[in-house]
């Protein structure tokens, strides 16, 4: 058995053991007290809808969150812990299942891409669906993602311009040269300055190539018209964040960088630190998020 495949047994084995859940109405795990999640399907795949408790009749905002590869939307649910702040922030959380556990992302990953599905439309028909029953704000709806997720996020922004107010990819760039269609987005990126699968500074992993955090900076930067100066956010022992100058329209382009940190969604559910490398309780990947998406 080569190396390769036994990581990915070690790594769906993993997943799956986590991902073990009952079907229908259910506690959200993190959640705020009073919220609950739901299950939902449309055109055969499924969804989870985490509802915060309130009052639903005002519009709400609406996060979309992409597991990983291997992952699915409970995976994704409980290794984030994105319910408990998305919850206090009156946010409702959608966490959609891939097929074959992955998404089409271009270049990557797995079955979607070699089937060539169409998950922009899937994630398209995700937010039309929760609109059609729930009280969403249609201006504030915005996306996450870890990994092949993230992946993904950014070919959403590109070829569903308008979709998400704001993105947050964690641990995953675009896996396509150009994008056709460039519209500014607001972003914030996080990832781990030790991601094994993920380099920092570019490279190739499995045959692909995964591209810097600069050149991804750079890329969003250029949709948004901004400035190329930079400013500092937050510097400690474990995160370095930066700003892009002022950018067109009041976007804004920001980014993350963990010292220390693997393949892990930071703050969240450490998975496999032998092969993904460590995480930290220093820094809350989902609590970020959440701020940034209230900025915008």
């Amino acid at each position: 058995m080569s190396r390769l495949h036994l990581h990915s047994l070690l790594l769906l084995s993993a997943l799956l053991a986590s991902a073990c859940f009952d079907r229908g109405a259910l506690p959200s795990a993190g959640a705020a007290e009073g919220g609950q999640t739901v299950e939902r399907e449309i055109g055969g795949r499924s969804y989870l809808l985490s509802l915060p408790p309130g009052d639903s009749r005002q519009p709400r905002a609406l996060i979309v969150a992409l597991h990983g590869g291997w992952g699915t939307g409970k995976n994704m649910q409980d290794i984030s812990g994105l319910d408990g702040p998305a919850g206090r922030a009156g946010f409702l959380v959608a966490y959609p299942d891939g097929i074959k556990r992955a998404w089409n992302a271009g270049s990557c990953c797995a079955q979607p891409m070699k089937r060539n599905i169409d998950d922009v439309g899937f994630i398209r028909a995700v937010v039309d669906d929760i609109a059609k029953t729930h009280n969403i704000d249609r201006k504030r709806v915005y996306g996450t993602g870890f990994s092949n997720g993230a992946m993904m996020l950014h070919r959403v922004a590109c070829e569903a311009p308008g979709l998400f107010a704001a993105i947050a990819p964690v641990s995953g760039g675009p896996m396509f040269e150009t994008c056709k269609s460039p519209k500014p987005v607001s972003a914030l990126l996080i990832q781990g300055r030790a991601d094994p699968r993920i380099p920092w500074d570019g490279g190739e992993f499995e045959g692909n190539y995964r591209p810097s955090i600069k050149s991804i900076v750079g890329q969003l930067g250029g949709r948004g018209q901004c400035a190329s100066g930079e400013r500092e956010l937050r510097k400690d022992s474990v995160a370095d964040c930066r700003s892009l100058g002022a950018c067109a329209g009041g976007v804004e382009v920001s980014w993350c960088g963990l010292t220390g940190v693997g393949h892990q969604w930071a703050g969240g559910r450490t998975l496999l630190p032998g092969l993904l490398g460590q995480n930290t309780a220093q820094f809350n990947a989902s609590e970020e998020i959440v701020r940034f998406f209230q900025r915008h």
